[in-house]
């Protein structure tokens, strides 16, 4: 299973339309929106080194709508992040966050049975510790959140190019990100990316 939701309902809903319970539980990187739901899976989780790391902060923090709005009022939560908390969490809420069982630095392969998935570490502007998986037998490359900008908006041409490269040198025929309704095509995702270039900001220059 790849992500685990963002909470235990989003979670049930998915678990219900399978055969079996999955075997373990994958993260493409540490959001609340990816991670919370994860528990209800009863299933090993397998995270990145700072995925784990970020976890743990995560299941240390306070999700109440005091602390949310305090955040929220201190510049340190979005209004977006807060009003998509409550939403998907009603309160009184109680979270339970999944720490990792398993944790890999630049990537670990599952084979299942004649299908083999790539799992991999590409970083990024929207989080540090972003991940694909690359399905190898279907050519389909799940994208997560990676390619979207970084929390306070924009990408960079520190961070942007590598990130392509990676994605690109898979040579994926299909494409599936973390929000999007439809999958992408090769052609659409050279598109979105050539877009993205032109939003770069440049990178930090060294003092002289």
């Amino acid at each position: 299973m790849l992500d685990g939701g963002s909470s235990r309902p989003h979670a049930r809903e998915l678990l219900s339309a399978l055969d079996e319970r999955p075997a373990a539980v994958v993260y493409t990187h540490s959001h609340w929106d990816h991670v919370f739901g994860g528990i209800e899976a009863d299933a090993p989780i397998v995270a990145h080194r700072l995925t784990a790391d970020l976890l743990h902060e995560l299941a240390a923090t306070d999700w109440s709508d005091e602390a949310l709005d305090a955040r929220l009022a201190a510049g340190e939560a979005s209004e977006f992040h807060v009003t998509n908390v409550k939403a998907e969490l009603p309160a009184p809420r109680h979270v339970e966050v999944a720490l990792a069982d398993i944790v890999f630095d630049e990537g670990l392969d599952f084979e299942l049975g004649g299908v083999r998935v790539l799992v991999r570490h590409v970083g990024g502007d929207h989080a540090a510790d972003s991940c694909v998986a690359y399905v190898e037998p279907d050519g389909v490359l799940f994208l997560g959140d990676c390619l979207y900008e970084a929390g306070a908006g924009g990408v960079t041409a520190e961070l942007a190019p590598p990130l392509h490269e990676a994605i690109l040198a898979f040579g994926a025929t299909l494409y599936v990100e973390g929000h999007h309704d439809a999958v992408t095509s090769p052609a659409e995702l050279d598109a979105f990316l050539a877009e993205l270039r032109g939003l770069m900001t440049p990178a930090p220059q060294p003092p002289s």
